[in-house]
């Protein structure tokens, strides 16, 4: 996404935002410092003392912040803050939604952060797929194969479906030499116990660059690094940014099972790892889910794909 770096004059107005949503139930936790300090370094660049900074209205925010792209980014970061806390609730909820009222930011993810409040998953679940890449590849899905396109991909997924033909497609690639996004690819699915696109109770096609970001950003599969892969993601893509940030928050920080293969788990975010793949992500100059071809580039080497990508080294 084409993030932009607030002024100084803008980051501590912003600052002083954010922990008075984190701080609007009466207190800071461990977690909201962390998340706090995380974005002094990571995204702020600024030695704001914390228990300085004074809360601050919604008046007085619109006054500080006139840049529209920087006064969405901050109700989006208001929303992730709350999700990441582990301690979500009413009180930073209508913090929230009086901070986004004032600056004139419609974002749906506000929604689903009003659903997590109200405990409402099955809700929550919906609109978060839905409005990232999951949504957008079961919409292409239909256009092209229709209903029976999206049963296939079910019975593939549940085991009961095998298509030969694009497996044996993705099993040709181990024939590629080391190093090739190809080989990379199988030998990384292989090692994990995971089926090749096609085999039996494998994941859909459609969301392979997901699988390929992790190859290309090196990042594992474990909960830590699935966290990592979807800031990454969340910062290359051209949209849909705050609902990935929202699903992985919920799948592997606060045990909200978002999807049925995959077992959710509590408490594995790591802030600073977290921002920093986001910000990596930024800076790569290509959205993987926007028409890319992986076919076209299948053959070629990870480290040159990196580079020609601008997927910088990690932190």
């Amino acid at each position: 996404m084409k993030f932009v770096f607030p002024t100084p004059a803008e980051a501590q107005p912003g600052l002083r935002a954010l922990k008075t949503v984190l701080e609007s139930d009466g207190r800071l936790s461990i977690v909201e410092r962390q998340f706090l300090e995380a974005g002094k370094r990571n995204i702020l660049h600024q030695d704001f003392d914390l228990d300085a900074l004074a809360p601050i209205t919604p008046e007085d925010l619109r006054a500080a912040i006139d840049r529209p792209e920087i006064r969405r980014q901050l109700v989006t970061a208001m929303v992730v803050a709350s999700f990441a806390s582990g301690e979500a609730n009413q009180d930073q909820l209508s913090a929230i939604e009086g901070f986004a009222k004032a600056l004139q930011v419609d974002l749906h993810e506000i929604e689903q952060l009003r659903h997590y409040v109200k405990r409402e998953y099955a809700l929550l679940r919906f609109d978060v797929l839905r409005h990232m890449y999951v949504g957008d590849r079961v919409g292409q899905l239909y256009e092209e194969q229709g209903v029976v396109g999206i049963l296939k991909t079910l019975g593939t997924l549940r085991g009961a479906l095998e298509n030969k033909d694009t497996a044996a497609r993705y099993q040709a690639l181990e024939q590629l030499p080391k190093g090739t996004l190809g080989r990379e690819y199988v030998d990384h699915c292989r090692e994990r116990g995971f089926p090749l696109p096609g085999e039996r109770y494998s994941a859909p096609e459609m969301i392979l660059p997901h699988d390929l970001s992790h190859i290309l950003g090196d990042y594992d599969t474990d909960p830590k690094g699935e966290l990592q892969v979807a800031a990454f993601t969340a910062g290359y893509r051209k949209e849909q940014t705050a609902s990935i940030l929202i699903f992985v928050l919920c799948q592997f920080d606060l045990g909200i099972r978002m999807v049925p293969q995959a077992q959710p788990e509590v408490g594995e975010l790591d802030v600073d790892a977290f921002l920093k793949a986001f910000l990596r992500g930024t800076e790569c100059n290509t959205d993987f889910f926007d028409h890319w071809d992986h076919w076209a580039v299948i053959d070629r080497p990870v480290e040159e794909l990196r580079k020609e990508y601008n997927i910088l080294p990690k932190a």
